[in-house]
Formats: structure tokens, sequence, C-alpha cells
């Protein structure tokens, strides 16, 4: 009897310390609209797969694998790194291959150790190192960094190594944060990393749950808006990636994220029930209406 209650309790925990599997998103590959063009050079995504994201692992793990299939075609490199303490994992930068880049996502596995993102924003800086023109940086995380064996860390090593890479790099680098779980003071990190320098953006992965959702973001990162150009493109006085002749809305904010007509565009923000605060997924997004204000001090709402 003993032996049969001893099974039964160690089943009972398996089960409980499993996690569901999570199937990615139907995300077919994104296309440029009407006066667009992918205007990204170089694309890395970065991938937390330490200790600090077990429970959400499967759901970070299926939202890359959604952001592979959503990428659009293009003449641009890509690559990607998964990273838990000293483990790294993943692609270097080269030609992007959509099926090479699927076979990398779909092999991801949890690392585990600690969240030592300064070091993953100096690696990727090395391979970025020389190269020029546009690059989109797209970070996976729950926005809580420690060093490889998961001691705090100075948030501002962070920050001070996304500056190094984008100072390397001849030409502007812009990074996408997304973050994993729900922890506030993650989000606000998050939001700080994707404004330095403010071409960013940042999101929780609870706001990418459907096709259209994730599809626009991957328009944001790769098709040009809500960032910069390296020098303003022939016809498109504003800057927004969509030209002149096809700006329903010329004289877009700078950094502001603009639709497919080149007007600005600012998601639906709802309060939390029975409250006047707006909803804690959505502080990115105000974070980045506030950035946009701050870029432009002439701009009245």
């Amino acid at each position: 009897m003993y032996r049969l209650v001893a099974i039964s309790l160690s089943l009972l925990g398996a089960v409980a310390c499993s996690t569901p599997a999570v199937s990615p998103l139907a995300a077919g590959p994104i296309s440029p609209a009407a006066g667009q063009r992918v205007v990204v050079d170089h694309a890395f995504l970065i991938v937390d797969s330490s200790a600090s994201v077990e429970q959400d692992f499967n759901t970070e793990k299926a939202m890359v694998q959604s952001f592979v299939g959503a990428m659009p075609e293009g003449t641009y490199q890509s690559g990607a790194v998964a990273f838990g303490g000293y483990k790294r994992e993943g692609q270097p930068l080269e030609s992007f291959d959509r099926s090479k880049l699927r076979t990398t996502a779909d092999d991801l596995t949890h690392l585990s150790e600690g969240t030592p993102i300064d070091r993953v924003l100096g690696e990727v800086g090395t391979d970025l190192s020389g190269k020029s023109g546009r690059a989109a940086v797209v970070i996976f995380s729950d926005g809580e960094p420690t060093d490889p064996v998961g001691r705090p860390l100075d948030q501002q090593k962070v920050l001070d190594a996304a500056k190094a890479l984008a100072s390397g790099y001849n030409g502007e680098v812009c990074f996408h944060t997304v973050q994993v779980g729900d922890k506030a003071d993650g989000a606000a990190f998050l939001s700080q990393l994707a404004n330095t320098p403010p071409c960013g953006s940042s999101r929780s992965i609870g706001t990418l749950e459907n096709v259209a959702a994730l599809q626009n973001f991957e328009r944001d990162v790769f098709l040009g808006a809500g960032t910069r150009s390296v020098a303003a493109a022939p016809g498109d006085e504003d800057q927004d990636g969509v030209l002149d002749a096809d700006d329903r809305c010329p004289g877009t904010p700078r950094g502001a994220k603009v639709d497919a007509r080149g007007c600005w565009h600012i998601p639906n923000l709802t309060f939390a029930f029975d409250s006047a605060e707006i909803r804690k997924q959505f502080q990115p997004e105000l974070d980045s209406l506030a950035g946009v204000l701050k870029n432009n001090p002439g701009v009245a709402i």
C-alpha cells in the first residue's frame, strides 16, 4: 500500500509541475501596403529563456514562433538568440530564411539560470557592429534583469549596453520589447529600454493574442511605422514610412505609430473595472504616447 501511495503522489507532482503546451498563432507573412516597403536591414530576436520566465515559457515560445511566421519577405538579414545564465542557443545573423528561423523557434528550450540581458545585448552588438542601415532588435522578456547566476542587476547596465549597441551600428537601431508575464516593474523597465533610443515600442504579450494584433506589431517593426528614417526617403516628408502621395495625414509627429494611411494610430485603452486607472497592460502604450509628446514639444492634443 505504501508503494502505491508513493507512486500516486509522484504522478500528481508531475502533473502539477507540468506546463500546458501553447499553439502559435496561424499568422502569415505581412506585406507592405501601397507606398510602404520593408525598411529594416537587420532584425535580431532576443528570447529570455531564464529561470524567471519558466511559468510563461511555453506562451513566450509560441509567440516567437508566431512572430517568425508573420515576418515579411525581404532581403534583410535576421538572427536570433535565446539565453539563460551563460547558456545560449539560436541562429547567427544571416540572410533572412524563414524556414531556418522557424526551426530555431521550434527548437527553443527553457535554459533556466539568470537573466543577463546586458551581456546578450553586448553579444548582439558585436554581431551588428560596423553594419549600416536600420536595425530592429525585438526582445521577449519579463523585464527583470539579473547577472548570469540570478543576482539582481542594476538596470542602468542594461540601458548602457543598449546604448553601446546602438552607437556601434552605422544607422538607426530600434528596440521593440514584448513583456512576458505581468509584473508592473518589468513593464516599466522594458518601456524604458524601448526608448533607448526613442524609436522603438513596448507591449505586453497579452496584447498580441490574435493575428491582427501580431501583424500590426510587425508592421511597426518592419514597415517603418512608428520609426524615423536614417535619411528621409524621397517623397516621405514626415518620415513615417508612408510616401507623401499616399499619406493622408502629412506632418505626423516624430516617433508616432502610424497605420497604412500614414495617420497616427493610438489603440483603444480601457480602464480597470470600477476604476479611474488605465489597465496595467496598457502602460507601455501610455509610455509610448508620452515619448511622442516629449520628442515633439510643439504638438498639442
